[in-house]
C-alpha cells in the first residue's frame, strides 16, 4: 500500500492546458471542495491535539510536492517567479542577526526536519543551535542531519513548555509554527523567558488581516477551511492583536513586514498541483480514501491560499516580525 501511495504522490495527474489555464474563480475553488470533501462537513469537524497526526501524515506531501530539502515554510521570491532558493531566505535572515548581535546561543522552535538550523549550522560553526519540534517523525528526520555537525541538536519539545533555562539564548526563530498556538500568549510569555536581555526572537508566520466578519462570506468560507486543512485550529490571529499580545508579553516590535506578495509563486504552483487533484475527479475520490485524511486535505489549502493571501483583496496576509527583548 505504501509504494502505491508514493507512486501517486509522484506521478500527479495529466490535465490539458486550457484547464490548467483557466483563471479559477474563489466559488469556482469552493465548488470544487465541496464536491469531494463537503466544505460544511471539514468545517464542523474538530479533532484535538490535531498538530502531530497533520504533519506526520503530510510529511509525503510535504516531501515530494513542497521541497526534497525538506523544507516546510513558504519560499520567498521577490521577482515573482517560484525558485527553491526562495526556501532559504528565511534563515538567511536569521543569519543577518545572529551577525549583528553576535549571537552565540540559537532556538528554533517547531524546527520542523531541520532544514532551517542544519542550513544555519554549517554556515555559523561557532554558533550552537537547538531546534525543538513536537512531532517525533520531524526530530527523527532532523537528527539525522545533526549527525555530523557538533554545533547542531535537536529534540522533542512544546513551545507552550519549553525545557530550557531562563535567559538560554540570544535569539529564538519560528517560521510558520506559532500559528498553531491557542493562546498566543503563552508560547511568546515562554520565548521571553528564555530570551537573553537584548535577544530577539524572529517569526515568519500567517494572519488574519483584521475580524474574520468583516470580510465576504466566500472569503470567509476560504480561510476557514485553510485554517482547518492545515491544521491552524484556533485561526490564525490577527496581526494587530498578535503584535498587542507580544507587547504585553514585554517585547519590542523592531519590525513588522507584510510580505504577502512574495510567497504568491509558491501559492500558484500549489494551486496547480492542487487543481490537477481536484479536476481528476473519480482518481481524488479514489484518493482521498487511500490517503491518510490530513495529507490529502492539503489540497484544500493548496487551491485557496492564493486567494485568501492575495495582498490586495485577500484576508490574510504573511509577514515578517522582528521582537527584542530590552538589554536591562
Amino acid at each position: 500500500m505504501q509504494q502505491t501511495i508514493i507512486k501517486l504522490l509522484k506521478t500527479g495527474f495529466k490535465l490539458d492546458n486550457s484547464t490548467l489555464n483557466h483563471q479559477l474563480t474563489l466559488s469556482e475553488a469552493l465548488e470544487q471542495i465541496d464536491k469531494l470533501f463537503g466544505c460544511d462537513r471539514i468545517l464542523k469537524e474538530f479533532d484535538a491535539n490535531i498538530t502531530v497526526p497533520y504533519y506526520t501524515q503530510s510529511e509525503w506531501g510535504y516531501r515530494f510536492y513542497h521541497s526534497d530539502r525538506d523544507a516546510i515554510h513558504m519560499a520567498l521570491n521577490f521577482d515573482g517567479v517560484f525558485k527553491a532558493d526562495g526556501y532559504y531566505v528565511q534563515p538567511q535572515v536569521v543569519g543577518e542577526q545572529i551577525d549583528r548581535l553576535g549571537a552565540k546561543d540559537v532556538l528554533e522552535i517547531g524546527c520542523g526536519k531541520g532544514f532551517n538550523s542544519q542550513f544555519l549550522a554549517e554556515r555559523y560553526p561557532n554558533v550552537k543551535f537547538t531546534g525543538v519540534d513536537l512531532t517525533p517523525l520531524h526530530i527523527k528526520i532532523a537528527a539525522q542531519k545533526a549527525e555530523k555537525l557538533n554545533n547542531l541538536s535537536f529534540q522533542a519539545g512544546d513551545f507552550n513548555q519549553l525545557d530550557f533555562p531562563d535567559r538560554s539564548f540570544d535569539i529564538v526563530f519560528a517560521f510558520e509554527c506559532l500559528c498553531h498556538a491557542k493562546q498566543p500568549q503563552m508560547p511568546l510569555a515562554e520565548i521571553f523567558r528564555i530570551l537573553r536581555p537584548g535577544g530577539q526572537l524572529i517569526v515568519f508566520d500567517g494572519y488574519r488581516k483584521a475580524q474574520l466578519a468583516t470580510f465576504d462570506r466566500e472569503l470567509q468560507m476560504a480561510t476557514c477551511l485553510i485554517e482547518t486543512s492545515m491544521a491552524v485550529q484556533h485561526g490564525f490571529a490577527e496581526i494587530d492583536n498578535w503584535l498587542d499580545a507580544a507587547n504585553s508579553a514585554g517585547f519590542h516590535v523592531e519590525n513588522s513586514e507584510d510580505l504577502s506578495f512574495a510567497i504568491l509563486p509558491t501559492l500558484a504552483r500549489l494551486k496547480k498541483i492542487s487543481l490537477k487533484f481536484l479536476k481528476s475527479s473519480w482518481r481524488a475520490k479514489i484518493i482521498a480514501v487511500l490517503l491518510p485524511k490530513y495529507l490529502v486535505r492539503n489540497s484544500i489549502a493548496g487551491l485557496l491560499m492564493e486567494f485568501v493571501f492575495d495582498p490586495q483583496a485577500g484576508s490574510c496576509s504573511y509577514c515578517k516580525v522582528i521582537l527584542s527583548r530590552s538589554k536591562v
